[in-house]
């Protein structure tokens, strides 16, 4: 008995390694970029344009993959598409774009941020232009991850490690029924 279970643990051990290897452990360990503030806030409707737009995150971001844009309600981007890491920022934690003169409406600003781990992330916010404005929901909805396929690697691995272990549950099973036969 001591041996067959042996034997189950080492598959377990052996299917946890294959998860790992798989490429199921960075999802798993994967983790999203926290936005800790923006001026303007999401939300805030401001009597006037900004000539920025600055968002601060928890963690250091990488240049040069990390982005920052502006967008109106028609989804047409309305910022001088100069939206990167401010490196002007001693810990790279801070992403800033600047704008033109921009007229009275609803604005999205979608980011996406790479860490130093190689996570990336993204999401978006609003804010308004003008007293009677109304901000409208973002335009492209925040998302963590590497966007709907974030899951697939876990997916394959975790049902990889499954067949596994349900072949060395059968393996067993079977040399146990010729070792009493």
């Amino acid at each position: 008995m001591k041996l067959r279970s042996s034997r189950f643990w080492w598959l377990v051990c052996a299917a946890l390694l294959l998860l790992r290897v798989g490429g199921g452990g960075t999802a798993v360990f994967a983790h999203d970029a926290v936005i800790e503030r923006s001026s303007p806030a999401n939300g805030e409707v401001l009597p006037e344009a900004p000539a920025q737009v600055v968002a601060w995150f928890a963690e250091e971001l990488i240049s040069g993959e990390s982005s920052l844009a502006v967008f109106d309600a028609q989804g047409q981007q309305r910022d001088n598409g100069d939206g990167g890491v401010d490196l002007n920022d001693p810990d790279h934690a801070s992403m800033i774009v600047t704008l033109p003169p921009l007229p009275d409406g609803s604005y999205t600003v979608q980011w996406r941020v790479v860490l130093l781990d190689g996570d990336a992330s993204s999401g978006a916010f609003a804010f308004a232009i003008g007293e009677n404005q109304a901000v409208a929901p973002p335009a492209v909805p925040a998302t963590g991850g590497a966007g709907g396929l974030a899951g697939a690697p876990l997916f394959l691995a975790v049902g990889l490690t499954a067949v596994i272990l349900l072949l060395g549950v059968i393996f067993l099973r079977r040399r146990a029924a010729r070792s009493h036969a």
